[in-house]
């Protein structure tokens, strides 16, 4: 990235553009500003960055995006610097011309935005978003962190309220989505269901011209979203049903058959046989093979994949155990899921089940029910830190232990731990639950 602030005058006024410099970089956090970057002095409820414009400048930025008036600095002054940080975004993008992929749903963004990114990335230049800046702040700067020779952005879209997904269409203009799945989360925000379905559901809008669109054909709400659809080109992928578009042929331990609508079947390795992530393979090879990677991109990424931390990826633990790290966040389905794929594992089969957050009135419900189904499938023990331990310790029964601290519980649970024991780690991101993987690895 190379702009001028006056090669900006087709999205700002000249009149608000005062003095002219180079900028190569964008940040709105003043402490890990880069030289020669332009700093968006973005506002919240919390913070206001305008406080934070001089030691922007101190640190080495080139230029400032303001609401008020500066003095002595190359600035441009607009009446909403979001909206201006947006604009930035439409116009690098304008400029790069990639071919891009949005993706949402509740489970498994990260990993099917990872994973399809690593393998568009064998096939041509790609940007994909940046850590989980996955909202109406991050997505934009995604955009702007990418670089000029960029041809393909692999872009996450995630939402907590309705209208989140069309907003962040309106900044990217996908080629190609997938709706991963919906379920339960965020309904202190959602309030029901429905209106996370109808949220998800906007990533099917039309945006004046006709997207590809990937859907599970074996997913409960498959019928409906067909019919939301009917403008756009719906691509199907399936574990289950071999006459999706891209389906697995056959599974046998870590690998994977896979037919497309463009090649010979082809056999693939994978880290995980699990269903959901063979679901995430299936969705990352159609995104990738919709923008014109072929099986020679795919097997070449995924000769090297190791998953993602936080998401059900796999390591060595003490003691010669199995440590399925899953604490990047959780919701009941997400939860189940994983509870299923623990099930698979032979030995002893232990949970460590954090808080999942923003469940609402229904909160000790979920976890209680999912306390019942491990109990019902004879998980062996149980440990927790939740807003709801008792009802969990009276749903799940005789070893279950409760604990107020991560450190509490680690003390308790390593000497524990035997060559025979697979744990699952659990929780939502605010939970830290990583702490508790971290000192159960090798």
């Amino acid at each position: 990235m190379k702009i001028k602030l006056s090669d900006l005058s087709d999205i700002f006024p000249l009149s608000a553009i005062h003095f002219d410099a180079v900028f190569n970089g964008v940040s709105i956090d003043s402490r890990t500003i880069s030289p020669n970057d332009i700093f968006i002095a973005l506002h919240g409820k919390d913070f206001d960055g305008h406080n934070y414009i001089n030691e922007a400048i101190d640190k080495g930025a080139s230029a400032v995006i303001s609401e008020v008036d500066l003095t002595d600095i190359p600035y441009i002054k607009v009446k909403d610097t979001h909206r201006a940080l947006i604009d930035l975004a439409l116009y690098y993008s304008s400029i790069i011309k990639p071919n891009i992929i949005g993706i949402t749903g509740t489970n498994g963004k990260t990993t099917v935005t990872d994973l399809t990114a690593k393998i568009t990335d064998q096939y041509k230049s790609t940007t994909k978003t940046f850590g989980n800046f996955n909202n109406n702040i991050g997505l934009p700067l995604s955009i702007l962190k990418s670089k000029s020779d960029s041809e393909i952005f692999v872009l996450e879209m995630g939402a907590s309220k309705e209208g989140d997904i069309k907003e962040l269409l309106d900044i990217a203009k996908p080629d190609v989505v997938a709706l991963l799945n919906v379920s339960p989360a965020h309904l202190d925000t959602f309030g029901t269901l429905e209106n996370i379905l109808s949220t998800k559901e906007e990533i099917f809008l039309n945006q004046g011209f006709n997207k590809k669109v990937i859907l599970n054909k074996s997913d409960q709400y498959f019928d409906r979203w067909v019919k939301k659809n009917k403008l756009n080109n719906v691509i199907t992928i399936s574990k289950d049903d071999q006459t999706a578009d891209y389906s697995a042929m056959e599974v046998s331990d870590k690998e994977l058959s896979v037919k497309t609508p463009y090649e010979p079947e082809f056999k693939l390795r994978v880290i995980n046989t699990k269903s959901h992530n063979i679901l995430n393979v299936l969705f990352s090879i159609a995104l990738a093979s919709e923008i014109g990677a072929r099986s020679e991109h795919i097997l070449s990424a995924m000769n090297d994949y190791d998953g993602v931390d936080g998401r059900s990826k796999i390591y060595k633990g003490i003691n010669n155990s199995r440590i399925i790290d899953s604490s990047y966040n959780a919701n009941p389905q997400s939860f189940k899921a994983s509870i299923n794929d623990l099930l698979s594992c032979s030995g002893k089969r232990w949970i460590v089940m954090g808080q999942m957050g923003e469940l609402g009135k229904k909160s000790e419900e979920y976890h209680v029910n999912l306390a019942l189904y491990a109990a019902k499938n004879h998980i062996d023990k149980l440990f927790i830190i939740t807003e709801h331990n008792q009802a969990v310790i009276a749903a799940f029964g005789d070893n279950a232990h409760a604990f107020n601290s991560t450190s509490d519980l680690i003390d308790f649970i390593k000497p524990l731990v035997k060559n025979d024991t697979n744990i699952l780690v659990k929780a939502s991101r605010f939970m830290r639950f990583e702490t508790i993987v971290d000192d159960l690895k090798l």
